[in-house]
């Protein structure tokens, strides 16, 4: 399955490359909100959100690269927003981001920088709906991809099988054509396709949507399971 992200979508066409991603088939859209602290950079806020909610009835999964995550859960609430994920060190304790999620209905993530270890998720293993992995740093688009990290990949999955655990695995940060087959044959589930996958911008949106969906399809009915389906 493939969640493109919309900071890499033409911001003065947005609605228009929605509705054309729209008809391809995606799964779900990636936004995400920085507030120049967390990361020393900005990209959309809860009133573009709002909007986007309003012209798309595809789910979106918001990754907050914020300072107070806590802060943003009523807002996404009433976005409608499906899934949202912080970071593990950007709130004290992240069990109370994650209760505050469930409070409001809202599949709850968490997320791993490159430098984090998947043994920092053990505390919320349990609870989690999905994880995503980072495979850049934070905060900017077009970093190259690292596939000494792929291993968390296989960590987690390997995780799910043996527990019996229903987390979703997601994949942001240099998603590209030439890597999508090894990510998905590692455990992703959900690829965050941007710059260097179907938002490449070398042939028509909706052509290239769909076929990149189309490399991740050997794991769509494993996320089906899931609930990740519309």
């Amino acid at each position: 399955m493939i969640a493109p992200t919309l900071a890499c979508a033409d911001w003065l066409n947005l609605q228009e490359e929605i509705h054309i991603m729209d008809r391809a088939g995606v799964d779900s859209y990636h936004i995400d909100i920085m507030d120049g602290h967390y990361v020393p950079n900005l990209c959309f806020n809860l009133d573009i959100l709002a909007a986007i909610r309003r012209v798309s009835a595809t789910p979106v999964d918001v990754h907050l690269m914020v300072t107070n995550p806590l802060d943003y859960v009523d807002r996404l609430a009433a976005c409608q927003v499906q899934l949202a994920c912080t970071h593990l060190d950007s709130w004290g304790d992240p069990g109370e981001f994650l209760d505050a999620l469930e409070d409001r209905g809202i599949r709850k993530g968490l997320a791993l920088s490159p430098e984090d270890g998947v043994e920092r998720l053990e505390p919320w293993l349990e609870r989690l709906d999905y994880i995503l992995v980072m495979f850049v740093k934070p905060g900017f688009s077009g970093q190259p991809f690292r596939p000494e990290l792929l291993g968390k990949l296989t960590q987690l999955d390997t995780l799910r099988r043996s527990r019996g655990l229903p987390f979703l695995i997601e994949v942001d940060g240099g998603v590209s054509w030439e890597n999508a087959g090894d990510i998905v044959k590692n455990g992703a589930d959900l690829l965050v396709s941007g710059a260097f996958a179907s938002l490449d911008r070398q042939g028509d949106l909706g052509e290239r949507t769909a076929a990149f969906r189309a490399l991740s399809a050997s794991r769509c009915r494993h996320a089906a399971e899931r609930g990740m389906n519309r």
